[in-house]
């Protein structure tokens, strides 16, 4: 009993401290590591020199805590509902260690990690961090400033809706598509490049819903 116990401390700090490393390696900032890991600043600061981590090779500053920044640019846009919709899905599915228990934040951690660097398997160079990705969750289980919504054009993309600025019932496809030809319904509604689901077709994922 004592033995079994030992061992699974030992595996859950081994995953733990491999949790500490994918964050570093994604450039998680210091309270963004302790939040999911529990790793003090020491600890952390002895593991980045162990890691030879360099400070070029963080981030620093404060926390993205801006919603705004989902809707700076149409890249941007797009790349926000693609991470949006993969949290949802990623995070429906997270296995547990215990069934009866809720994850515990090492858990949640890795579905951080496993959900952003899907992300970066879509879009090479974004422009988003894995801390907007915690931003981004939380505002999702508030539903208060964003949500994720579908086109009304007839394509039915996915896009991440801005709750607190005017309502945008198309994507920026569908109203391009408008603007400059009268495509019918029929035709935009098998267009399917639209938001950023078209980056998962590119990147070869399949998502089933």
């Amino acid at each position: 009993m004592d033995a079994n116990f030992a061992r699974e401390s030992i595996d859950q700090e081994l995953r733990r401290r491999h949790l500490a490393q994918r964050l570093v390696a994604h450039q998680a900032r210091t309270h963004t590591v302790f939040r999911l890991t529990g790793l003090s600043r020491h600890q952390q600061a002895t593991m980045r020199r162990r890691w030879q981590v360099t400070t070029e090779m963080r981030r620093r500053g404060p926390l993205p805590k801006s919603f705004a920044a989902f809707f700076s640019t149409q890249r941007t846009r797009d790349e926000a509902a693609v991470l949006a919709l993969l949290w949802r899905l990623f995070s429906s599915v997270a296995p547990s260690s215990s069934p009866a228990r809720a994850p515990g934040r090492v858990e949640i951690g890795e579905c951080f990690c496993d959900v952003f660097e899907a992300h970066l398997a879509c879009f090479r160079g974004g422009t988003l961090e894995l801390d907007h990705l915690l931003l981004l969750s939380r505002g999702l289980d508030e539903a208060v400033a964003v949500s994720l919504a579908r086109c009304s054009g007839g394509c039915e993309a996915v896009m991440l809706a801005d709750l607190l600025g005017p309502p945008r019932r198309r994507c920026s496809r569908c109203q391009h598509a408008e603007s400059v030809s009268p495509l019918s319904a029929v035709v935009r509604k098998n267009w399917i490049v639209a938001s950023g689901l078209a980056s998962l077709c590119n990147c070869g994922m399949i998502l089933a819903c």
